[in-house]
């Protein structure tokens, strides 16, 4: 089979395995579930979601609504389905990572460590609250267990908990170290002891 990369469309129809959504569910719910390791904005969603129609791998019908736009509600068909059964058997891509906190900590020397101490702080009080979210997130999964898929969401948001913790532990560790050079750069330098000459 020929290798082929992840995208867009196979991430939407795996989604609608769950149950039909409209666009904006799908929205909701990458958010929700995939968003941690995963990322669709509305301007990919939709287009996608009309070539997906346009292939035969989704059905769309509408909804109405009193006061308020129609819902179009997707659903994917056996086609669709043999699609995300083709992609899924390819073996992902490595990917190379970047990540520009880490390239300027790397490069800290050439900064006062207060720089750097700004951002892992920064960091810490950002993705402490994720951490408590991914703990929520594992409850709820728990409540849904008729769900086939619900042990296979388990292990991607036991993954996302476990890498926030050593990014936490990781980043504690670093604040430590960052801070005792700040306190070794504002320290006034020892002046040399004076040698005595012995009698």
């Amino acid at each position: 089979m020929a290798r082929r990369s992840s995208s867009s469309s196979e991430v939407l129809l795996g989604l609608l395995t769950i149950q039909p959504m409209s666009g904006y569910d799908l929205g909701q719910t990458i958010r929700a579930s995939i968003g941690h390791f995963w990322n669709e904005s509305y301007g990919q969603i939709y287009p996608n979601l009309k070539k997906l129609q346009a292939e035969g791998l989704v059905t769309s019908k509408t909804e109405r609504q009193k006061g308020k736009p129609d819902r179009h509600i997707y659903a994917i068909t056996p086609k669709g389905r043999e699609r995300l059964a083709q992609w899924l058997a390819v073996p992902p891509q490595p990917e190379v990572p970047r990540n520009e906190m880490l390239l300027k900590l790397f490069f800290g020397a050439q900064v006062a460590p207060a720089i750097s101490i700004g951002y892992l702080e920064r960091m810490i009080a950002a993705e402490r609250p994720l951490l408590d979210r991914f703990q929520q997130v594992q409850e709820e999964i728990a409540k849904n267990r008729q769900y086939p898929d619900a042990p296979y969401w388990k292990m991607a948001a036991r993954f996302g908990e476990i890498e926030l913790e050593a990014h936490l532990r990781w980043a504690e560790e670093s604040l430590a170290e960052l801070r005792k050079l700040a306190r070794k750069a504002q320290s006034p330098a020892t002046p040399p002891k004076e040698k005595h000459a012995s009698h």
